[in-house]
């Protein structure tokens, strides 16, 4: 979840490069929807982007608190964007959906560890049994939800920050609580484990008119006298140094691309120079991260994204000032002592 303010376009495409290509070489998935649960607010460049990667829709949860409020009595929490819009036209949209209650479980349903809500007991013989009471609250949730969607395709997100640190505790619950409303309400709520890709294809079947965004969403404020702007200029020298190994990686790139075209090249030398590239590609991508590039982590993580981007120019310009050197020798005639 690369950020949308500080990153420049260029960055945003290799971050999501990167990732792409490690998800279709593991596992054989060219992926559908933006996952953009936590960035500080949303650009209009970023859709365009997301919609030219062939992305069918664009999920997230920061939504400045006056724009939600709007959007929630109107019913248009989902929209379709057309970013750019005086240039593309319809080319570039994308489906936006916005989450009802952060990205976290519904109140009173964290069945996490680090939570003290009561876990989900459907056997009745059981002291704790409290299915009957709990079915209630969620069917009460789950109305009130519906009353801000379109559909009655309710998509509903279990966890949080650092949930699911006893995966057991939250599926047992979780478990329970799908097969007991399947078996004493499923004739009004068929409840079912789901991804973003089902739900979006479930609303494709469905004739609503959605209303349309072409705007950004700057600046974001989560609420009334609370605008989350000051990252934009947060840990300069960190930016600055995101900005330097990004004009490092370019400029690389250039030489490296020249060079592994030279016919004389060896395959150690082209093995060198792709680990090289590698390298700083990886850690430029994590640099993108809502919490780093924006200067919004904790010190000792911040200082952990700059080890990582020295360590991959580091090794980067030791394979890049070899060929800087071989260029220079070839433009001047004059020879210069590097090794690989």
């Amino acid at each position: 979840m690369h950020d949308e303010a500080c990153p420049t376009y260029a960055d945003m495409i290799e971050n999501m490069m990167i990732g792409h290509e490690f998800i279709l070489k593991n596992f054989g998935v060219k992926p559908r929807i933006g996952w953009q649960i936590d960035p500080f607010g949303h650009s209009n460049t970023n859709a365009r982007l997301f919609a030219d990667m062939g992305f069918d829709a664009f999920f997230f949860a920061r939504l400045d608190t006056w724009d939600k409020n709007t959007r929630m009595d109107s019913k248009s929490l989902e929209w379709i964007w057309r970013p750019n819009s005086e240039t593309l036209g319809n080319d570039a949209q994308i489906f936006a959906h916005t989450f009802y209650n952060h990205y976290s479980s519904p109140p009173g349903f964290n069945f996490d560890i680090l939570d003290n809500d009561e876990p989900w007991i459907s056997d009745e013989k059981s002291d704790t049994f409290n299915a009957k009471f709990e079915a209630e609250k969620l069917i009460d949730h789950i109305k009130e939800r519906r009353m801000h969607y379109r559909t009655n395709d309710i998509f509903v997100l279990f966890g949080d920050d650092f949930r699911y640190m006893n995966a057991f505790q939250n599926y047992f619950s979780m478990d329970s609580m799908i097969s007991y409303m399947n078996k004493n309400h499923g004739d009004k709520f068929f409840f079912r484990y789901s991804t973003p890709s089902n739900y979006i294809d479930a609303l494709a079947e469905k004739d609503v008119k959605w209303p349309t965004k072409y705007d950004d969403m700057f600046p974001y404020s989560d609420h009334p006298e609370a605008y989350w702007t000051g990252y934009f200029t947060s840990r300069p020298n960190d930016k600055e140094y995101i900005r330097r190994a990004s004009s490092n990686f370019h400029a690389s790139n250039t030489l490296y691309a020249e060079k592994i075209l030279d016919q004389k090249i060896t395959d150690e030398e082209v093995s060198v120079i792709m680990a090289a590239k590698q390298k700083l590609f990886d850690e430029l991508g994590i640099n993108q991260h809502h919490d780093a590039v924006t200067g919004t982590g904790k010190q000792p993580v911040a200082d952990d994204y700059a080890k990582r981007l020295f360590d991959g120019m580091e090794k980067n310009n030791k394979v890049y000032n070899k060929l800087v050197s071989e260029k220079v020798e070839k433009l001047t005639g004059h020879s210069s002592e590097s090794e690989w």
